[in-house]
């Protein structure tokens, strides 16, 4: 139930961007404009997420969870009904919304359920439909544009949302977690506008480059209103986000590593669409083909953490797969027109495997030392991290793309400047790195599965 919901929300934030050409055309509207729809779902998300552990807390994580699978649902096939392009963004909104609700109250029940010791396969579970949504969304949402309407991508949500709520109804426990505190307004003002005003500055960069002044206004509005939230909520006497919780020194290491690898997995699959696409001249199919051995090698590497994290502890667990995951991205540095197309999906089976396989020590580690009333706000920080990281990653490497230029001075596609976007990605890698080596297993260690006790070796030679 988990993975379904958790796999629903993801799709919502991909599928749609295939299908924008139709609404646009349904609509006649632009591209640009009918592109609304997706910016609106990222911050619904955003804005959803600050409030989230406040919500759990306060009604329970079960209510809540229902709660957002109902919105959710209902959401979805208001969308699919809308007759004009500003009702469906304002459903989209109401999509992401109650996305950014159930998906830290996801994690929050995960982790409070597992004990220390069994969370890396609570992640291992996470990590399907992270990693297998931007694919299928990829290619589903191709598949129902062009053979259906684009009004399907909305109506799939419903029996899934159904059958999960009921589910989740009949047999989900609540967690018994309850806390009568006052909802802090300004902390959520601060925080939902901070966030929104930042994530849409960092993706509209994208399109609109960093001379924009709607894009320096956006990130510099949202950094003010951030600042402001760390100075009010680190004075409250009940904030919204207890900020405090980064005091914990492997929380606050592991939400910078858990950016860094979010930032690297976005911004490489970002970049790799747009050489095939532009340099190759590859088809959409075609592309989605081959970078879906990333989404089976992030699953596979799932698979593999939870033994690796065990045996090796979390900090050479880190440093053997984010060198790995340098490794990776520094080979598709080398992709040209001539590499095979065996050795293509070779890497990109590769680098998927081994930053899961990252992502999930990170992830693990990030709660060991939190008691059960901090699993809640350390959820909705947590997905502020991976929220932040991904438009992050995107916004450097359109950054870079823009900055440099794709083509050359005759106006062929540049391929130089796709191949250094990878080596700036596995630069990330480098990043995160850093941070790993600040990592300390001893903070970790109720993580780890405790060690079966040797037996004791009767003496041959008693003495006499």
């Amino acid at each position: 139930m988990f993975t379904v919901s958790m796999f629903v929300r993801m799709l919502d934030m991909t599928i749609v961007t295939v299908a924008l050409p139709a609404i646009s055309r349904d609509y006649h509207v632009d591209t640009v404009s009918a592109s609304a729809v997706v910016v609106s779902y990222l911050l619904g998300l955003v804005i959803g997420i600050p409030a989230a552990s406040w919500c759990g807390d306060r009604w329970g994580t079960k209510r809540v969870f229902v709660m957002g699978l109902v919105v959710f649902t209902l959401a979805s096939a208001a969308c699919g009904v809308s007759q004009n392009l500003p009702a469906l963004t304002v459903f989209r909104l109401l999509q992401g919304l109650s996305g950014g609700l159930f998906g830290p109250v996801v994690m929050a029940m995960l982790m409070r359920t597992f004990p220390p010791e069994e969370r890396i396969k609570a992640s291992r579970v996470m990590t399907i439909p992270i990693a297998a949504a931007p694919l299928i969304g990829s290619v589903l949402g191709g598949f129902i544009a062009d053979s259906l309407s684009w009004r399907w991508i909305f109506y799939i949500n419903l029996p899934i949302g159904v059958a999960a709520t009921l589910f989740a109804v009949w047999f989900l426990d609540d967690d018994g977690q309850r806390a009568r505190n006052p909802f802090d307004v300004l902390g959520f003002l601060y925080a939902a506008g901070g966030l929104t005003l930042l994530m849409y500055g960092l993706n509209k960069s994208v399109d609109d480059g960093w001379t924009s002044a709607l894009v320096l206004g956006c990130v510099i509005g949202g950094a003010v209103l951030l600042g402001l939230l760390c100075f009010t909520e680190l004075r409250a006497a009940h904030p919204l986000l207890d900020l405090r919780v980064f005091g914990n020194h492997i929380f606050r290491i592991s939400s910078g590593i858990i950016l860094m690898i979010t930032a690297f997995n976005a911004a490489y699959n970002f970049v790799f669409p747009l050489l095939y696409q532009n340099v190759f001249d590859r088809s959409a199919l075609r592309v989605g083909i081959d970078i879906g051995p990333a989404a089976v090698g992030a699953i596979a590497g799932a698979q593999v953490a939870v033994k690796m994290y065990h045996r090796l502890g979390p900090r050479r667990h880190l440093l053997v797969s984010l060198t790995a995951s340098f490794v990776g991205l520094a080979l598709m540095a080398l992709i040209d027109g001539g590499t095979q197309r065996w050795l293509v999906w070779l890497i990109m089976l590769y680098t998927g495997a081994v930053s899961a396989i990252a992502y999930n020590a990170a992830q693990t580690m990030s709660f060991a030392t939190l008691t059960p009333t901090q699993v809640g706000v350390a959820s909705s920080l947590f997905s502020t991290a991976t929220q932040t990281g991904a438009a992050l990653g995107v916004s450097l490497l359109s950054t870079i793309l823009a900055g440099l230029g794709t083509t050359t001075g005759s106006g062929a596609p540049d391929l130089s400047t796709y191949q250094l976007g990878f080596v700036v990605t596995s630069g990330l890698a480098i990043v995160a790195l850093l941070l790993t080596l600040r990592v300390r297993d001893s903070e970790a260690a109720g993580t780890l599965a405790p060690q079966p006790a040797k037996e004791a070796v009767p003496d041959v030679n008693p003495a006499p």
